[in-house]
C-alpha cells in the first residue's frame, strides 16, 4: 500500500514539474516571423558560423535569446534544432527580451517610442544605447536625435556618466551605423 502511494505521489510530482517547465518555456520565448526572401540560419551568432538551415519570408520560429543583433531561434524545422538569424530579417514583438526595468526606465522607453522619429530603441548598457530612425526621418537629423535621446537616458540614470548613442538607418544594420554621438 505504501509503495503504491509513493509511486502515485512521484508520478503526480513528475507531471506537475514537467508542465511547469513548458509554461516557463512559453513565457521566455516569442513568436518570430521571417521577413527576408531567403534567410540563412547559422549555428552561432555571426556570419562566420556554418549555415544549418534556410528559411523564407513568412516562415515562423520561436525566438528565445539574443547576442547583439543576432536572434537565437527554435521550432523552425521538424528536428527541434536551434539556430541564429540576424535581427534585421526577423519581425519580433515589441516586448522581445524586454528587460525588467523599473518605472523610470519604462517611462523613458515609452517617451522614446512616442517621439515619432524612432522605430527602435535598444538599451545595450547603462552607458550605451542604440536607436533606429523611423522610415522617412532625414539622416541630417540623426546627430541631434541621438544626442537628445542619449542625454535623456544619462539624466535618468546618472548625470556623471557619458552615454553613447549609435544610430542605425531604417533599413537595419547591414549598411552600418549612421552616426555615434555621446552625451557628456
Amino acid at each position: 500500500m505504501c509503495r503504491n502511494t509513493i509511486s502515485i505521489f512521484v508520478g503526480v510530482l513528475l507531471l506537475l514539474t514537467s508542465s511547469l517547465g513548458v509554461a516557463d518555456e512559453s513565457r521566455r520565448s516569442w513568436d518570430a516571423t521571417i521577413s527576408a526572401r531567403t534567410l540563412n540560419v547559422r549555428s552561432g551568432p555571426g556570419e562566420g558560423h556554418p549555415i544549418v538551415g534556410k528559411l523564407k519570408r513568412g516562415d515562423g520560429a520561436r525566438a528565445f535569446d539574443e547576442d547583439g543583433r543576432w536572434i537565437h531561434i527554435r521550432a523552425f524545422d521538424d528536428t527541434g534544432a536551434t539556430g541564429w538569424v540576424h535581427r534585421s530579417f526577423v519581425r519580433l514583438p515589441k516586448d522581445f527580451m524586454a528587460p525588467a526595468f523599473g518605472e523610470a526606465e519604462n517611462d523613458f522607453l515609452e517617451w522614446a517610442s512616442e517621439r515619432g522619429d524612432l522605430s527602435e530603441v535598444s538599451v545595450e548598457a547603462d552607458d550605451r544605447i542604440s536607436i533606429m530612425l523611423d522610415a522617412g526621418v532625414a539622416v541630417e537629423r540623426a546627430d541631434a536625435i541621438a544626442r537628445e535621446v542619449a542625454c535623456a537616458w544619462r539624466d535618468l540614470l546618472d548625470p556623471k556618466i557619458a552615454v553613447t548613442a549609435t544610430v542605425w538607418p531604417d533599413t537595419g544594420t547591414g549598411a552600418g551605423w549612421l552616426i555615434q554621438t555621446r552625451c557628456p
